[in-house]
């Protein structure tokens, strides 16, 4: 390691640092939270073990051997863990469904164990590297696969979210998984142009800026989302609606805003926990029933979504339907019965020409539909009414 590559390192070492205590205290306690912090500290490890090597490599004093040993047994496991919380990330990120199984979580962590084995023997074996009688850090017969794990990793992570990606409807869900796919591609394409340029030592730089391009995502996620229901929050829906109506000439887009019936009632009656559970409950349903679209799912605010997709008015109509059925095979097991009242509107009709009279639009229909159904309601029609 040269002197350039030892004071990057040294930068992102403090880097890694600051984004640690700031991942402590800002990052919300869920397991892909977790995950990323427990992936900056062993990167953090990872640097801190490199750089105490490059200041050791030319010493020679009584116990050297046996420190320098040390030193490269942790960079090698603070590396490798890393890789492998790169990957378990990446998978908690796109939700892939074979993470939960233990015979899959096996799969991920038997590369990890049979890479440390073959460390913990090298001083024996020789196997990926070892210290000669000079005190000269020497290359194992083996060394390479110790690389081929640490970048299978990362190259699994790679090709999960590229599949995810394309397989993926949901357009905020497409975004995510493409952004890991590039963060995931860009310590691979480091490390071949290390192998094509030797002198370029691409693959460290390259890693540190997708670790941190990775944090600066996941805390732009963290500004975008409502904690309680993981639904885009107002302001990320204001920034879409604004950013959609200005390439609406080829769809059009439909903005619909729901409201639960009787919300004040079930946080009166059972409380403001079990009020919780309704929204996350109204959230759950609303993603279920748009999950084959590129719909833009918000909580709009207290009990009010808001829901953004380019469909006509009859799938418009198709989705709210979809949504009362399976609302209403909830409440058949809910001590309260769980139901919204409905607005759409459709950007460049009925006067909804600009982003505040779309609002204005959706927003005054929901108000009727409400209106309607408390009036049935205390009718005792039993009949539906109508949005």
């Amino acid at each position: 390691m040269n002197t350039g590559i030892a004071e990057m390192n040294i930068l992102a070492f403090i880097l890694f640092i600051v984004l640690l205590f700031d991942a402590k205290t800002s990052i919300q306690a869920q397991s892909n939270h977790k995950l990323l912090y427990r992936l900056i500290f062993f990167i953090i490890l990872t640097l801190g073990a490199d750089i105490l090597f490059y200041f050791m490599q030319n010493t020679a004093f009584q116990g050297a051997k046996i420190f320098k040993y040390i030193i490269i047994i942790t960079y090698f496991f603070s590396a490798t863990i890393s890789a492998y919380y790169w990957l378990i990330f990446i998978l908690h990120e796109v939700r892939q469904p074979m993470q939960w199984k233990a015979s899959s979580k096996f799969l991920y962590t038997l590369p990890l164990f049979l890479g440390a084995v073959m460390v913990l023997c090298s001083p024996f074996t020789h196997w990926i590297f070892f210290v000669n009688e000079k005190k000269q850090y020497i290359h194992g017969n083996l060394y390479f696969l110790q690389y081929l794990l640490i970048y299978g990793y990362i190259f699994t992570g790679a090709i999960v979210s590229f599949i995810k990606y394309k397989n993926e409807i949901l357009l905020e869900k497409q975004i995510i998984c493409f952004h890991l796919f590039l963060y995931s591609l860009l310590p691979l394409l480091g490390k071949g142009m290390d192998f094509l340029i030797p002198w370029v030592h691409a693959a460290t730089p390259s890693i540190i800026i997708s670790v941190i391009m990775l944090y600066v995502d996941r805390m732009k996620k963290e500004i975008s989302l409502d904690s309680l229901t993981q639904l885009n929050n107002r302001r990320q829906f204001e920034r879409y609606l604004i950013e959609i109506t200005k390439h609406s000439l080829d769809k059009k887009v439909s903005l619909i805003f729901f409201d639960i019936n009787s919300f004040k009632s079930i946080n009166d009656t059972f409380g403001h926990t079990e009020g919780d559970k309704a929204l996350i409950a109204v959230a759950q349903v609303l993603k279920s029933v748009f999950s084959n679209t590129k719909a833009f799912l918000a909580r709009y605010g207290g009990d009010e979504f808001a829901v953004i997709l380019r469909n006509d008015e009859n799938e418009v109509r198709s989705s709210l339907k979809k949504i009362d059925a399976s609302l209403a095979a909830l409440s058949a097991n809910s001590p309260y019965t769980l139901s919204l009242s409905a607005g759409y509107s459709i950007y460049g009709e009925e006067n909804a020409t600009t982003i505040e009279t779309l609002i204005q639009a959706a927003d005054k229909k929901m108000y009727c539909d409400k209106q309607e159904k408390k009036s049935c309601s205390s009718n005792h029609t039993g009949n539906p009414c109508s949005r």
